[in-house]
Parts: C-alpha cells; sequence; structure tokens
C-alpha cells in the first residue's frame, strides 16, 4: 500500500475500515424506528441513531472491540431506510445558501488541492457519512477536518503544530458558506475566511451527496509569508 493510501484509511478511520475489510451479506438490523413522528424528515433516521447506543438491540461492542461487519451492515441500512429522506432536508439547506463566485486568479492562488480517491470504497464511506450531517454546512466543516489534515502534511509539508494552530483558528474564526459553482451542473461551495477561500466540489451517490475535491485558495500577500 502506498504512503498516500496509509494516510487516507487514517483520515477516514473505522468506518473506511469497514467499508474495506467487512463482506458478507448485510442482515437488517432489529426494531427500526420505522415512520417518522414529525414534519422533521431526519425525525425516523434520529430515532434509529438512538437505539444504536442499545447494547441489547445492536451488540456491536465487546471490550475494546467492535464488530466491524455487523455494524457495517447496519449502517448501510439505515442509508437505504433514510436516505432519501433526509436528502429532502439536506436540498433544502444547499437552496438556502446564498450566492457568489469561486475565488480567481490574481486575487487568489491555488495552495492544494485534495481529490477524493477514486476508489468506490472511499466513495461508499462518505455517502455513510454524508448520512450523519445535519445539513451541507456539517458536510464541508467535516471534510474540511479530514482533507485538510491531508493535503496540509502531504501536499504542503507543514509540521503536525502549525496544522494544529491553523485548525484552532478555523474553528474560532466564522466563515461565510456560498455556492460559488461555475455553472448550473455543478455543486460548489466554497467556505470564504477573507484572505482564505476552500472550495469544495460535490457529486451526487445515490441520495448522498459527497465532496469528490477540496481545493485551497489564499491571498497572494498571505502566501508569500510561507
Amino acid at each position: 500500500m502506498t504512503r498516500f493510501g496509509s494516510v487516507w484509511r487514517a483520515g477516514v478511520l473505522g468506518l473506511w475500515v469497514c467499508a474495506l475489510a467487512c463482506g458478507g451479506s448485510e442482515s437488517k438490523p432489529e426494531g427500526d424506528a420505522g415512520e417518522p413522528t414529525s414534519d422533521d424528515p431526519r425525525a425516523a433516521l434520529d430515532q434509529a441513531r438512538t437505539g444504536l447506543a442499545d447494547p441489547q438491540r445492536y451488540p456491536f461492542r465487546d471490550g475494546l472491540k467492535i464488530n466491524e461487519e455487523a455494524l457495517r451492515a447496519t449502517l448501510m441500512q439505515l442509508r437505504e431506510r433514510h436516505g432519501a429522506q433526509v436528502a429532502v432536508a439536506y436540498a433544502a439547506s444547499i437552496e438556502a445558501l446564498p450566492t457568489g463566485d469561486a475565488p480567481t486568479a490574481p486575487q487568489f492562488e491555488e495552495l492544494a488541492a485534495f481529490a477524493l480517491p477514486d476508489d468506490p470504497a472511499a466513495r461508499d464511506v462518505e455517502a455513510m457519512n454524508w448520512l450523519f450531517d445535519r445539513d451541507v454546512e456539517e458536510t464541508v466543516r467535516r471534510s474540511l477536518s479530514t482533507y485538510l489534515a491531508l493535503l496540509s502534511q502531504n501536499d504542503l509539508e507543514m509540521p503536525i503544530r502549525d496544522v494544529g494552530v491553523w485548525f484552532a483558528f478555523l474553528r474560532a474564526a466564522e466563515p461565510t458558506l456560498k455556492r460559488c459553482s461555475p455553472s448550473p451542473d455543478d455543486l460548489w461551495l466554497c467556505l470564504d475566511y477573507g484572505a482564505d477561500v476552500f472550495v469544495f466540489e460535490l457529486s451526487r451517490l445515490g441520495s448522498a451527496w459527497i465532496v469528490r475535491k477540496l481545493r485551497w485558495h489564499q491571498q497572494p500577500s498571505t502566501a508569500n509569508d510561507h
């Protein structure tokens, strides 16, 4: 396995391991929530997720070990049952975003980019993660945490301490999220921190939206200080 592959696996943690290592049939979880109990499209999914913490219904855990095959089967079933309904609320969160332009030269330069590996397992993990994002902003924040850590060390070779300080800044500052697609057929989102703009390229995978690419743009006057 390449160094890149190893880093990517670490970035997505257990769900990535499940997607690659767990095979076999996908038995249906017991006692799912059924129909929503409110007007919230996520109500049934949230109810089902609450049930996952019950060790009697879902005996995944054994001390420090978790049954990966059983967990993966259950998560896949949750996506199959609730994905289409969750997508309704998710689409509304996209439509509610303001629109604007993506960063371009000479005002900005691209520092680095991270693309999701062209691997069905990687895309499946992202679709699984999407199910648990309450809206598109949560998807963007989650993807930034994962992808930025990888490109900061792989592409920019930043020291871990510097990466940590950047994450502290990104956590503390309040950015603006907007749609910045170059055409109606694309979905690009810009997370605007003023001198730094992170551009996310999303695409559909079934009912899910997954981030296929992250690009970090920075104003040259700031970039030259590195």
